[in-house]
């Protein structure tokens, strides 16, 4: 499936003043191919920080399966005095 090709809205600027950023993103996303070796990257990049996340809640699952993931409360009750 081809991607959708976005129409170019006119960016909303305040008098004379333009993102700095936001034109270099736009400069990059015409530039560049989606198959040139940055876009690779940055696709590999999503992928292992995805990975990441996931090894965390994996760690957590195995925690709380051996019971680590209880932890006895340390509140006590205090009686106020008028």
């Amino acid at each position: 499936m081809a991607p959708k090709k976005r129409a170019k809205k006119a960016p909303e600027k305040e008098e004379g003043f333009a993102c700095p950023v936001c034109i270099l993103l736009d400069c990059l996303r015409d530039m560049t191919d989606r198959k040139s070796a940055f876009f690779h990257h940055m696709a590999n990049a999503r992928i292992e920080f995805l990975e990441g996340i996931k090894s965390l809640i994996d760690e957590r699952i195995e925690a709380m399966k051996k019971g680590a993931g209880k932890k006895k409360s340390k509140l006590t009750k205090i009686k106020v005095v008028d």
